[in-house]
């Protein structure tokens, strides 16, 4: 059991840093775009992966009327 944990950790830690490395490139995005870029991950895997994310403040979400804004950080931008 803790196997599959850790290995599920780690997948999670991979989503995070995979979505950190596609908004250095764009900064801002909507979810739906980050959804397209992430087509094997599920909304749900994608949202929890954000929120860990919008808590060790590296991004911040915005609510729109109908969708997500994902910022990232200027501290977590490339210099």
């Amino acid at each position: 059991m803790k196997l599959a944990r850790s290995s599920s950790h780690a997948a999670a830690e991979e989503i995070e840093e995979r979505v950190l490395d596609l908004l250095r490139t764009k900064h801002r995005l909507m979810f739906p775009e980050i959804a397209n870029a992430f087509p094997e991950c599920t909304w749900h895997t994608l949202l929890t992966a954000l929120n860990r994310l919008r808590e060790r403040r590296q991004v911040e979400l915005l609510a729109h009327r109908w969708d997500y804004e994902v910022l990232l950080h200027n501290d977590h931008a490339p210099n």
